[in-house]
């Protein structure tokens, strides 16, 4: 795999680009910057992954060929590299918890892009469909999963708690407007990562619940809407990537391409996936609208948006200011949870006058580790020290969610998953303060309140060490036009 970040000085060696095969290095910077125009061609032709819905012949077909993927990848040996169980036990198993994959870090969004590609390399080789596109499930916009993954005959059902996440306000259009209102690459994944994607695995459940998730195939299809999240907010709504040289190099090579050959690939090339190897359909995901189709786009603005995807910017995840809300408790998880503090004069002017064009303000939430069963989100409030499971998410004093995606196992190497959480409680905090329920000299509280993915929890005496709660203000980073 070529890594575009590093200029090479032979222009003319071939090298294999994935999506577009063995290629020139001449050809690909020509054509970026405009010229070789049937290599732009073939960009322009790239797989489509498409929006799952029903009543598309598009998403139909693309579901069909989904289908008998699955059926290929589940009929070869596990020892084959390319089978169901070798692909889903790269991510980890039910089992022994997580394996390879990146979760609570800053590559979440890097390595899952990077496993979606090659294991979608695999189901175009082995069904002969070259153009073959994932489809990807917008859970903001279509919140029951494809019927065709409901049906038991298909090779796409799987054992699953809940088939919907209707209802869920991980998913609704004011989680998602907050989110992308965020212009920084860290912050914005840990939201992503935190609320849609682990609340996603706690409902469906079962086998998506857990390391092993990627044996579910609906797995795949929420991840391409993971993906798509990136891509939207990257490409579509021109925020950039850190050009952070540790994130930029940072390699794997436990993948292999169409033909089970293990190949290494770069946290920096993932971004250029998106231009280079696939695009999606593009569609709405809260008040975002879908954009102007990548295809009809000229090679100038190609090689403008390729300039920008390769150099990222100066991103880094600042704080500015930290005030301590709570430490140390053990909390159990059927219990709401309050945590209060006095905050200064100048903190309180700090968090509740700031410029909100200028900063963002976090809850932060930090556990000590996994619990021992994932089957309930938390919802966040603050200054609502009755708050509970009954309380309406629509109250002035609700600030977000989030969700565990696995559960505690000793001996999962050196991966436990994501427990350190970010809540932007920037407009809950300025509301408050505009209904004259927060004031200066007064207490500012926090609360947690878990709630069950279904009926009741499974263990409602499970118990939880939290390390830390505290507010976190972060400068707003400015997107270049």
């Amino acid at each position: 795999m070529i890594n575009l970040f590093d200029q090479p000085k032979d222009k003319n060696r071939r090298v294999f680009i994935e999506g577009l095969g063995y290629v020139s290095l001449s050809l690909i910077f020509s054509s970026m910057f405009g010229g070789c125009e049937s290599l732009l061609d073939q960009i322009k032709k790239r797989p489509v992954r498409l929006r799952l819905r029903t009543g598309s012949p598009e998403v139909d077909q693309a579901v069909a060929i989904y289908k008998d993927a699955v059926s290929k990848m589940m009929a070869l040996p596990s020892s084959n590299p390319r089978s169901w169980a070798a692909q889903a036990g790269i991510h980890g198993t039910v089992a022994g918890g997580f394996n390879f994959c990146q979760h609570g870090t800053d590559h979440f969004f890097s390595w899952h892009r990077a496993y979606l590609l090659y294991f979608e390399r695999i189901c175009q080789e082995l069904t002969g469909e070259k153009k073959f596109g994932l489809p990807y499930w917008n859970w903001n916009q279509d919140p029951a999963i494809h019927p065709e993954f409901t049906n038991a005959g298909s090779p796409l059902f799987h054992p699953r708690n809940n088939t919907t996440v209707a209802g869920n306000p991980a998913f609704n259009n004011t989680t998602m407007n907050t989110i992308f209102g965020d212009n920084n690459f860290f912050t914005f994944s840990s939201q992503i990562e935190g609320s849609p994607h682990n609340t996603a695995h706690g409902v469906i459940g079962q086998d998506m619940g857990t390391g092993g998730s990627a044996l579910d195939p609906v797995f795949w299809a929420h991840h391409c809407m993971v993906d798509y999240c990136w891509a939207k907010w990257n490409i579509e709504l021109d925020n950039d990537n850190t050009n952070d040289a540790t994130w930029i190099n940072t390699s794997w090579n436990h993948f292999v391409d169409g033909s089970g050959n293990p190949v290494n690939v770069t946290a920096g090339i993932t971004t250029l996936m998106p231009l280079l190897s696939y695009r999606y359909e593009t569609s709405a995901v809260g008040g975002f609208s879908a954009a102007a189709q990548l295809t009809a786009r000229s090679s100038e603005d190609l090689k403008k948006i390729e300039a920008r995807l390769r150099s990222g910017a100066n991103i880094r995840f600042d704080i500015k200011k930290r005030v301590a809300i709570a430490k140390g408790a053990k909390i159990t998880v059927s219990k709401p949870y309050s945590a209060e503090t006095q905050i200064s004069a100048d903190d309180f002017k700090t968090l509740i006058e700031s410029d909100q064009s200028a900063e963002r303000i976090f809850v932060k939430i930090n556990y000590a580790q996994l619990p021992p069963v994932n089957d309930f989100f938390v919802r966040v409030f603050i200054n609502l020290p009755n708050a509970n499971a009954q309380t309406p998410t629509d109250d002035i004093h609700y600030a977000g969610s989030f969700a565990f995606f696995g559960t505690h196992t000793p001996d999962q190497h050196d991966h436990h998953g994501k427990t350190d959480f970010l809540v932007n409680v920037t407009e809950t905090l300025q509301n408050l303060r505009r209904r004259d329920q927060l004031r200066s000299g007064a207490p500012l509280s926090v609360q947690l309140v878990a709630v069950p993915a279904n009926a009741q929890f499974t263990r409602p005496d499970t118990e939880l060490t939290l390390e830390e709660i505290e507010l976190i203000v972060t400068p707003v980073i400015v997107p270049r036009r």
